[in-house]
């Protein structure tokens, strides 16, 4: 019996043992702990005050396009003008030809269409949309007409002008086609890497 109560009072010690320490280590008197003084940030530069005029490559006002020089082009017309080299693989291509009287596409009114959708461009004589125009790349699904997405034909090409340069361009386009300065292969592509 004597055995057993000491059996008993050992086990009630330990439990008691593990409480407590339990206790004092969940408790949220903590013994402060010394830190190191953090160095000192150093002091900030006093903030350098840039006006819009001299964010400008013209170094003119940013907001007052009244003295943006007007960039001047003469373009051939439509079925006159050569095909330009792409600025890079599947780049949008640059419109080769005069866009007077074409602009600005509309919901209503949208001329490049006449000669550009793959039904009417083998008879104008001009290069057809291509297939990833017709085709929903969110949804993967291929459409029957072109993809209001691409409807605004000028968000991407490009109309020219006649400029110097601002910044020297030293790019040097790389295509892994014959035919990718001329052509795009977009849909073709579109997952290469991808797993």
């Amino acid at each position: 019996m004597l055995i057993r109560m000491l059996k008993t009072n050992r086990m009630i010690l330990v439990g008691m043992l593990i409480l407590l320490v339990f206790a004092v280590g969940c408790s949220k008197q903590t013994a402060p702990v010394q830190q190191e003084a953090a160095p000192e940030a150093p002091a900030a530069a006093a903030p350098v005050l840039v006006s819009d005029d001299e964010l400008s490559y013209r170094n003119e006002p940013l907001m007052d396009p009244s003295d943006t020089p007007v960039p001047s082009f003469e373009a051939p017309d439509p079925g006159d003008a050569d095909l330009m080299e792409r600025a890079f693989e599947n780049s949008p291509p640059l419109i080769p030809h005069t866009t007077d009287g074409y602009l600005p596409i509309t919901i209503n009114d949208n001329q490049c269409l006449e000669c550009h959708l793959p039904e009417n461009a083998v008879d104008a004589e001009a290069t057809a949309t291509p297939a990833s125009h017709l085709y929903d790349i969110r949804r993967d699904v291929q459409l029957k007409d072109l993809n209001p997405a691409n409807f605004n034909c000028t968000q991407c090409h490009a109309t020219q002008a006649e400029v110097a340069p601002l910044v020297a361009n030293t790019f040097e386009p790389y295509f892994r086609t014959d035919d990718g300065a001329s052509q795009s292969n977009l849909l073709d592509i579109l997952n290469d890497g991808v797993e």
